[in-house]
């Protein structure tokens, strides 16, 4: 097993996520495969190459040369068929890390750097009564929590043009427990659970982990 220098293993129910810090020379892991080599080459931007190589990485190792990982419409990553217990995958980066999630229910996961900034776009996902309600319970990582939350419950309804604020909407969030809340479409969405790590924060969800 190829280990990244910096790299956190988080078993969760039904799988696990492995979170590393980006690796420019993951562009040479023996482990990418030839047609990961081809789509690495039309990225011309060398920190896009570089997160994506840690991604590919990662799921190489894990899931092996012969995993078929294709995009959806939406974007979100597809495992084609399982492989072992894990049927559905998932990823993200931040500016520093990546982090992929492997699971054998529907899944989504998000990771961000705390020191971004969110404020600017933070009316577009987080609603008047969303921030009086838990602005003040949950602290200074409020719009960070809302917005890697939101992400995670994207990747995991899968479907295009979700409006961040009628189609997603927090019930609940929680700062002992690390928890939140939310309905998607309407209907109540599996937990999504969060932990801050290194400056970084981490949101995902699961369908086995409801």
């Amino acid at each position: 097993m190829i280990l990244l220098h910096e790299e956190k293993r988080f078993e969760i129910e039904g799988g696990y996520i492995v979170v590393a810090r980006i690796d420019p020379l993951c562009e040479q892991s023996p482990l990418l495969t030839e047609s990961d080599h081809d789509h690495l080459a039309t990225l011309l931007s060398p920190t896009r190459r570089a997160a994506w190589s840690t991604c590919r990485h990662i799921l190489r190792r894990e899931l092996g040369a012969e995993a078929e990982l294709r995009y959806a419409i939406s974007g979100a990553l597809i495992l084609a068929r399982p492989i072992a217990e894990v049927a559905y995958v998932s990823i993200s980066h931040s500016a520093e890390w990546v982090a992929v999630m492997l699971n054998k229910g529907r899944c989504g996961v998000d990771i961000e750097s705390l020191q971004r900034n969110f404020s600017r776009v933070a009316s577009r996902y987080i609603s008047p009564q969303e921030r009086e309600q838990f602005a003040g319970v949950v602290g200074p990582h409020f719009e960070a929590i809302m917005w890697s939350a939101e992400e995670a419950l994207y990747k995991y309804g899968g479907r295009e043009g979700l409006d961040f604020i009628k189609d997603m909407v927090v019930t609940n969030i929680n700062p002992q427990e690390h928890t939140l809340q939310a309905e998607l479409y309407g209907v109540a969405a599996p937990l999504v659970r969060y932990q801050l790590f290194d400056n970084q924060i981490l949101c995902y969800l699961n369908s086995v982990g409801r």
